[in-house]
């Protein structure tokens, strides 16, 4: 037995041959007993259903039947039938499988009822006709009721016609008959309710005239059928066929069968060549893998050490470094040993943490997707160096699906420069918003000075009087001192934007508030303003002093200034310490900013018809908040007030 098994081991060819004819006989075996089963219920069921079809037919003989003898009491002792339609009307009522009813005295239909549709058949003479005498005359020997039909009726149409005849004192006197129609025996019998897409019925009937079998429907569909059954009807001599639509799709199934049985045994046969030829083939490629995995464990190796960026394995839960290559350590700063006792997210910033975790939440859940994120790594110096970190879990590559491979790619140097870029540009900005502004002051107020000096100076060269003169070099003066002021506004804000080096301290913000209110208490009592100020004592801003004296100056006098006339005057000061804002807000007349936002901090610009009001005050406080690296932003609205807030610099 093992020399045979050994042998077929070195044949898997004629193993698998050997296994295919195998089982071929099992599978004929389940396919004939398949077909065998499926006939016998096809069979069961139409024999079914035909006895169903019988039985109706004979309750309607039965019924018919007893119909055609009570009509023949109708008939009295002369001859006469006696309340033919009361009597009839009552039948028909009480059978709905019969259509009308006939009373035939020597033959020739000389009563119907009902009369409306049958008028045709009146005064039909059936023993001498052709096509129903021999049915009557059978009638007539057999002395017994008798199915004709089916047959074209008078009146229209196919039905079968009962006839029972009639004897009065052993003298034949004529037929009592049923006439049921077509349509009215498939209804009552049963055949309209089978289903038409699996089965047909069929009738036939030996004509008496020629001896052959009449089908009375299209009889061409008997011959295409192969499977069918029938049951002959008695009582008028009938046969009844129901034919399966299907025909042959049993064998068509058994076809099916008999192809897949096949395609088993093919199956079968090769499987059991596989499974012999198989362990040679597995060897070989065992072989063949060895090698290829040696191979490309050198390639890796080879990446991974002389790779541009760094590649580490960690661990998914606790993120510690697994292993890493030469270049993770030249960005960490730290070596290999020391990065083992670390985790990733030691090296990462805190306001990056949550996001690193859920986009290790997200690769962890569907496998063999990675993720992508642009951080700061933190180096063993503390030196933040900016990379392009992708984790790539390892489940999909290596089945260990608590490991992961991380990937840093240093782009410090090109962040750093983008930064560089971007406050290049801003600077840039600046500048040009900055020497537009210039460019208007210069190109507006100065060459207004000028030409009203010149103009000025040309009236006096033809003045005519010494008052004349007096009153021209008056306004001379005027000019003059109003080109000075100018001219001193220029400067301070010349000296505000070019000293960018100005000393910065911390200042005590609450003292300096305090210290304002001081100076403008005469103003704010004038007024009846209410000041309140939430600044907690111990809060500092890193500014200039003179810079924050001035602005506070600015924006707390404006609030007092334009206090609306209508309401008590009220200045919230607020400062949130982890914001570095300062609010500063009013109940006061407000700005329409929507006709005046983009000019708000502009150079000689009102937004009221107050005299005092020069426009210099917001754009000097822009300019010295500007200088030491803050914002500041402004929200108001007609009548209801205003407040500036102040972003003092994070340094």
């Amino acid at each position: 037995m093992k020399k045979i098994a050994s042998w077929l081991g070195q044949q898997p060819r004629l193993a698998g041959i050997l296994a295919f004819f195998f089982l071929v006989p099992f599978v004929y075996f389940a396919i004939s007993l398949r077909y065998k089963i499926i006939r016998e219920n096809e069979q069961r069921e139409m024999s079914n259903i035909l006895n169903v079809v019988q039985r109706n037919i004979a309750q309607m003989y039965k019924n018919s039947y007893t119909t055609t003898l009570t009509l023949a009491f109708t008939i009295n002792d002369q001859g006469n039938p006696e309340d033919f339609e009361k009597v009839g009307k009552q039948l028909i009522e009480s059978n709905p499988a019969v259509d009308a009813v006939q009373l035939v005295p020597g033959g020739v239909i000389r009563y119907i009822y009902p009369m409306k549709g049958n008028e045709p058949a009146m005064n039909y003479d059936i023993l001498h006709s052709p096509e129903v005498r021999q049915e009557a005359l059978q009638s007539m020997k057999n002395r017994n009721f008798y199915f004709a039909g089916p047959l074209p009726l008078r009146q229209g149409g196919i039905g079968i016609v009962g006839r029972l005849p009639v004897y009065k004192k052993n003298v034949f006197w004529g037929f009592s008959a049923v006439v049921i129609r077509m349509e009215t025996l498939i209804r009552e019998s049963g055949i309209a309710d089978i289903d038409d897409t699996k089965y047909f019925f069929q009738f036939s009937k030996t004509d008496p005239r020629t001896g052959k079998e009449v089908f009375h429907y299209n009889p061409k569909e008997i011959t295409k059928n192969k499977f069918l059954i029938k049951q002959t009807v008695p009582e008028g001599n009938w046969n009844i066929y129901l034919v399966s639509r299907q025909g042959d799709n049993v064998l068509y199934q058994v076809y099916t069968s008999l192809i897949l049985g096949f395609l088993l045994c093919l199956i079968f046969g090769l499987w059991v060549y596989s499974i012999m030829k198989k362990p040679a083939e597995q060897y070989a490629l065992i072989l063949e893998q060895a090698k290829i995995l040696v191979e490309n464990e050198v390639k890796f190796k080879t990446l991974f050490e002389q790779a541009p960026v760094g590649i580490a394995k960690i661990a998914m839960g606790s993120g510690l470094f697994l292993e890493s290559n030469t270049q993770m350590c030249k960005i960490t700063l730290y070596n290999e040993d020391e990065l083992k006792t670390i985790s990733l997210p030691e090296l990462l910033p805190k306001e990056d943490l949550v996001f690193f975790q859920s986009g290790i939440d997200e690769v962890h859940q569907q496998p063999g997707e990675e993720f992508t994120m642009e951080t700061q790594i933190i180096t063993k110096s503390g030196r933040k160096r900016w990379v392009n970190l992708v984790v790539t879990p390892l489940g999909q590559i290596e089945n260990v699906q608590d490991q992961c491979i991380i990937i840093l790619e240093d782009i410090d140097l090109k962040k750093n420069t983008e930064d560089e870029l971007h406050k290049s540009f801003d600077l840039v900005n600046e500048q040009n918003k900055r020497l537009l502004n210039f460019s208007y002051i210069v190109s507006h107020n100065l060459r207004s000075h000028s030409s009203n000096i010149k103009s000025i100076s040309t009236l006096m060269e033809e003045a005519d009087s010494p008052e004349e003169q007096k009153e021209l070099m008056d306004m001379l003066k005027k000019v003059s001192l109003s080109l000075q002021e100018t001219m001193g506004n220029l400067n301070e804000v010349i000296n505000i934007q070019s000293n960018l080096g100005l000393h910065k301290e911390s200042l005590p913000l609450k003292h300096y508030v305090d210290s304002t209110l001081n100076a403008l208490s005469e103003q704010i009592h004038r007024k009846q303003v209410t000041a309140l100020v939430e600044i907690d004592d111990k809060a500092t801003v890193v500014h200039n002093a003179a810079y924050l004296e001035s602005i506070l100056l600015n924006l707390i006098s404006n609030a007092v200034k334009y206090a609306a006339q209508d309401r008590n005057p009220l200045i919230k000061i607020k400062y949130d310490g982890a914001q570095k804002t300062l609010t500063i807000g009013d109940n006061g007349i407000g700005i329409d900013l929507k006709k005046h936002g983009d000019n708000i901090f502009g150079m000689y610009k009102t937004f009221h018809n107050n005299p005092d009001a020069k426009g210099l005050g917001l754009f000097i406080t822009k300019n010295q908040i500007e200088a030491m690296g803050g914002k500041i932003n402004v929200e108001s609205e007609p009548n209801v007030g205003t407040t500036f807030t102040i972003q003092f610099a994070s340094n």
